[in-house]
């Protein structure tokens, strides 16, 4: 009998917890790499700036708390381009990807079925890794906000999904040993908002911004985390990001048969 889709994300789901079973080193960093992130941030901004000046001119009322959680749902917003193409990369390697592409499910939703557990679980390692800031800063209200910026990171990478398809298909047709998603990730972040508004950026890479995902699930993490109302701009950043969702896989779709024809037929095994 054929596995189905929720047969292959059983079983990754599976292979994943039992990684960080065996790596208890990894959860550790999964969990401090956040607070990390703060320190560095932090340290540069007292010795070039002012912390009081960066919470004004980002309009946030805790530049700490919001450093935190923007760059964590920012970084965790991009795993699944990172996931998608490190799955192809790491079956190849071990000589199993010959036998991936022989079964009867389609590429594309094997691949995405794959990588889920840890595009879902990592980041809700990551957020969880900020509740103790966010009740600190933040009390009971904090705890609601990360258990809000989890569904963001979630929306978040809706948009990417088709995306992580084809470039990981590209890495395979392309005889790539690298991950070409790895370079993507960091101009997403770059455009994002998340060290610095976007309207300090010139007029170009402003207008590829509003094309982004990350640069809204960032402005939902500082409208959360700022002195005003935040409820509309939740909602306008939500609506974007549900309709740059449609947009993506509705462009992605048409491309994804040809990218596992030619996957099929020339990658290297």
């Amino acid at each position: 009998m054929p596995s189905s889709f929720l047969d292959v994300v059983a079983a990754e789901f599976y292979a994943f917890t039992r990684f960080y079973k065996n790596n208890r080193a990894m959860m550790v960093a999964a969990f401090i790499w956040p607070y990390l992130m703060v320190l560095i941030l932090l340290g540069l901004g007292y010795l070039f700036g002012s912390p009081k000046q960066y919470a004004e001119r980002m309009g946030v009322s805790n530049p700490v708390f919001f450093i935190i959680s923007a760059s964590t749902v920012a970084m965790s917003s991009t795993f699944i381009l990172d996931d998608v193409a490190n799955y192809t990369l790491y079956n190849r390697w071990n000589g199993t990807l010959p036998y991936i592409l022989l079964t009867p499910m389609r590429l594309p939703k094997q691949l995405l079925a794959a990588s889920l557990p840890s595009t879902l679980v990592s980041p809700a390692i990551s957020v969880s890794s900020a509740l103790p800031a966010a009740l600190y800063f933040e009390g009971l209200r904090g705890a609601g906000i990360i258990a809000g910026l989890y569904a963001v990171i979630v929306l978040g990478m809706l948009p990417l999904a088709g995306l992580a398809v084809l470039i990981a298909g590209l890495v395979l047709t392309a005889k790539e040993e690298t991950n070409i998603a790895s370079s993507i990730t960091p101009f997403l972040l770059l455009v994002s908002g998340v060290f610095y508004p976007v309207t300090v950026l010139p007029r170009a890479l402003q207008l590829v911004a509003a094309a982004v995902p990350v640069k809204y699930v960032v402005d939902i993490a500082r409208a959360m985390a700022s002195t005003g109302s935040a409820t509309h701009r939740v909602f306008t950043a939500i609506y974007a990001l549900t309709l740059l969702a449609f947009a993506y896989n509705a462009l992605a779709a048409p491309l994804l048969g040809a990218v596992e024809k030619r996957v099929k037929r020339y990658a290297p095994y």
